[in-house]
């Protein structure tokens, strides 16, 4: 029985250098890094496990403008770019008072996502690794119109975000590329973010669903976890795009998609990019699914 997703609110890995070593993370091509301030992180206390945050404040925190500090610096995979994402734990509070704004709360966030609820935040959260622990300070003129006087904060004041990286998903696909000998079925090109092209041929669609797996990925098999991945979906004869997620937030249930997809997701390893045709009464749909991570075993439920 699939696990159903458990503290998640509605709404990816570092290469082997031939030495051995890993190679030093980038974001967005360029070399990573941070500036943490060491002033904020004298004025935050936070204890707890990664992704139970218990955060409070030494001193008062008033910023002039946004600055973060890695409380705690983590080993595992950097996000390296802007639509990456990971789930993190978050916790919000008043940076005069200490008060707390918004309990831990488990989501899934991007650089690019985070900095949409919270200006600025996106420069934190480039380069962070899973199992980090970071703050950030955020003056209230930063901050959405309205939003301050909303969770109390006045002009002068600032407000205090602690995330908590728990788990980093991959951007696109990554594996070895599978030859696929098969003819008359459509072909996949990819942009450098790792959207997918789909170019459907000019003969006529198979009557059984196929699936073919495009690159094989060397991460866990999904199996009865719980998928988080991208997908396109093309129809056969108008060649139209009929749905997509890699416009929005990355996909955590593959209930809306048809069985085949899914049985296929299951079957796949994490870092997989797949191809699925599914026949219909009218006409068939081309289904190419980024498989990026899966949700960790802590956060979900039976």
């Amino acid at each position: 029985m699939r696990k159903s997703i458990a503290a998640l609110s509605a709404l990816a890995l570092s290469a082997l250098a031939l030495t051995g070593c890993s190679a030093a993370p980038t974001f967005d091509g360029a070399a990573c890094d941070r500036s943490s301030s060491a002033g904020l992180a004298a004025s935050v206390n936070a204890s707890g496990d990664i992704g139970t945050p218990q955060v409070g404040l030494s001193m008062p925190v008033r910023a002039s403008e946004v600055k973060y500090a890695d409380l705690i610096v983590g080993d595992g995979a950097a996000i390296t770019s802007e639509t990456q994402n990971a789930i993190m734990a978050r916790v919000l509070l008043n940076g005069t008072t200490g008060e707390l704004i918004q309990q831990p709360g488990n989501s899934v966030w991007s650089p690019q996502s985070a900095t949409a609820e919270l200006a600025g935040v996106d420069e934190a959260l480039r380069c962070a690794t899973e199992g980090s622990r970071i703050v950030v300070a955020i003056p209230a003129a930063d901050l959405a119109e309205g939003l301050p006087e909303q969770i109390g904060l006045g002009a002068d004041d600032s407000l205090v975000a602690v995330y908590d990286v728990r788990y980093t998903l991959l951007s696109k696909a990554e594996g070895r590329d599978v030859f696929n000998a098969a003819r008359g079925l459509p072909s996949v090109v990819r942009a450098p973010d790792g959207r997918p092209g789909i170019i459907v041929p000019g003969t006529a669609a198979p009557k059984d669903a196929v699936t073919e797996t495009l690159i094989e990925g060397e991460g866990d098999k999904v199996g009865d976890g719980a998928p988080m991945f991208n997908y396109t979906a093309v129809g056969w004869s108008d060649r139209e795009v009929t749905g997509t997620s890699w416009d929005g937030q990355v996909l955590i249930d593959t209930q809306s998609l048809p069985a085949e997809v899914g049985e296929a997701i299951s079957e796949a390893t994490v870092g997989s990019q797949l191809m699925v045709v599914v026949p219909g009464d009218s006409d068939a749909t081309v289904y190419v699914v980024d498989v990026l991570g899966i949700i960790p075993e802590e956060l979900t439920q039976g």
